[in-house]
């Protein structure tokens, strides 16, 4: 199953561990309506090699707390329980969702586009 969608960018992180590194971040998918729209979180595992570039260029942008708009299209969706450790919320459950991010069709920061994909050819227009 992939899900396409547009949502904000933020958490970008190095993961180490014993047996190598990758790359991470967090993706608040929009949906609803323009006027009160609602988001879905989703961590992500960050997948291929221009994809793992494309989410590094906006790492100064993330850490100086700009909005960064991607769209996006994920792969391998899971969705994993964790507890709540502190705050008024401790002990309570949450969900959460977990995918790899496998392709980034544009990036905006702020009202300026950065990135955009290029459209493949269709297999129409080769016949």
């Amino acid at each position: 199953m992939h899900i396409d969608g547009l949502g904000y960018l933020s958490n970008i992180r190095e993961i180490n561990t014993a047996t190598g590194s990758f790359l991470s971040c967090t993706i608040n998918a929009l949906h609803g309506s323009t006027e009160k729209p609602e988001y879905t979180r989703f961590d992500v595992t960050v997948s291929g090699k221009q994809t793992s570039s494309l989410i590094r260029r906006c790492q100064n942008a993330v850490n100086e707390e700009k909005k960064v708009l991607i769209g996006f299209k994920l792969s391998n969706l899971t969705a994993d329980v964790f507890t709540l450790t502190k705050g008024d919320h401790a002990g309570e459950s949450r969900a959460s969702l977990k995918a790899r991010l496998i392709k980034i069709s544009f990036i905006k920061v702020g009202q300026n586009m950065v990135y955009k994909a290029e459209k493949p050819e269709s297999a129409d227009s080769t016949y």
